[in-house]
């Protein structure tokens, strides 16, 4: 089965944006799918939406794991951002 792997993850004022890469069964880098989830979003509605299509076209599921890195990080810059206000 096809795999995804968190490869990056920008933070900026209104977005966290993060890069999935893309592998074959055999291991092989296929290209990056990339999307946005808006400060203070549903991180868990985002990664469902792109479980659901990229399931669709025979990738594995974002790992528990990545997903926890992500809430993380939005965690911490999101509560900068509060405390900058």
């Amino acid at each position: 089965m096809k795999t995804l792997k968190l490869s990056q993850t920008e933070i900026n004022d209104n977005a966290i944006q993060i890069r999935l890469e893309k592998f074959s069964s055999d291991g092989d880098s296929l290209g990056w799918h990339r999307t946005a989830i808006e400060t203070g979003g549903d991180i868990d509605a985002q990664f469902a939406a792109v479980n659901a299509h990229l399931g669709s076209q025979g990738y594995a599921s974002v790992s528990a794991e990545d997903i926890a890195r992500v809430k993380n990080i939005a965690s911490t810059a999101w509560a900068d951002q509060v405390a900058q206000q």
